[in-house]
């Protein structure tokens, strides 16, 4: 993936936790900029790229993806990065597909992880896309547009060709809506952005959970809590994807014997390249065991294994 233009670099200083005005400071090539430890900062990182956009109004999801211009101008027509958007709100402009060259303005704040949101300068003008925290951050009064999204991922896009990128991004839009259309509202909620997520438990809303029939599983939620964690492992990028620049969360659902090993994971929302990794990490994890009126029971539950 082609670096970032520092050059292209802006940001936003803040005086106060409650990001006062500030200053606009356009940082050059080999600057240094010093932040302070208690300093909030926005930060906004622009390139230059040629863009292809795919919007599903069905599903309500939204598919960047951009083949960033080198310092000299020029793009090599291989997909850099790409971003997808779901449950998206408010009114996109550019119909079910646009491709042309357009400036991208990826949001974030100094010290925290992933970005807050996305700037679009298209042909019509500033589209703004935002997560639930980014709004309130970067929101700019020209922008012809302004669009919320429940859950966002920004993730590699290994220099294919632009169809060949569409052809799997878009395949995994459509599970993910699917999924996400099957969901719990309390689970669903919980698909928030898929850089800078960690490593969780995710768990239904409350309600009373079903009394277990012999040895089936139990799901938790309601008087079934979820289960303390006993051994962690971390998620470890496999080296084709470091190398493809894949990063995510992959979401699975397992099954907790009674003894408190993973006995069973299922993906629930896949990245190909990572779907192995994860399912190779959740079953070194263990956990206290489940009782349900003094016997131990198997568990079901929805997790997250992410990967940066």
């Amino acid at each position: 993936m082609k670096s970032w233009s520092i050059a292209a670099l802006c940001m936003v200083l803040a005086a106060s936790t409650a990001f006062a005005q500030g200053q606009r400071i356009p940082a050059k090539d080999g600057d240094v900029v010093v932040i302070g430890s208690s300093a909030q900062v926005r930060v906004v990182r622009r390139g230059d790229a040629t863009v292809r956009a795919v919007f599903n109004p069905a599903q309500h999801w939204l598919l960047i993806l951009a083949d960033y211009a080198a310092p000299n101008g020029a793009s090599d027509g291989g997909v850099d990065v790409t971003y997808t958007f779901q449950e998206l709100a408010g009114e996109w402009p550019m119909g079910e597909r646009w491709q042309g060259k357009a400036a991208i303005e990826e949001y974030s704040v100094a010290g925290e992880i992933g970005p807050s949101g996305l700037g679009l300068v298209l042909p019509n003008g500033l589209v703004q896309l935002f997560d639930s925290r980014g709004e309130k951050l970067f929101r700019d009064a020209s922008a012809v547009s302004v669009l919320s999204a429940r859950g966002t991922s920004r993730g590699g896009g290994g220099g294919q060709s632009f169809d060949a990128a569409e052809r799997m991004q878009v395949a995994q839009a459509m599970r993910n809506a699917e999924i996400r259309a099957g969901l719990p509202p309390g689970v669903r909620s919980s698909f928030s952005s898929a850089i800078g997520m960690s490593i969780e438990e995710i768990s239904p809303p409350s309600g009373q959970a079903p009394v277990p029939s012999g040895s089936a599983p139990v799901r938790v939620g309601g008087n079934i809590r979820t289960p303390r964690k006993l051994q962690d492992a971390p998620g470890i990028l496999p080296d084709d994807a470091r190398q493809a620049g894949v990063r995510g969360v992959v979401i699975l659902e397992i099954t907790i014997a009674p003894d408190g090993t993973v006995k069973d994971a299922k993906i629930l929302r896949s990245i190909p390249l990572l779907d192995q990794a994860a399912l190779d990490t959740v079953r070194q994890w263990r956990y206290e065991p489940t009782q349900l009126n003094g016997v131990p029971v198997p568990v079901i539950m929805t997790v997250t294994v992410n990967f940066l």
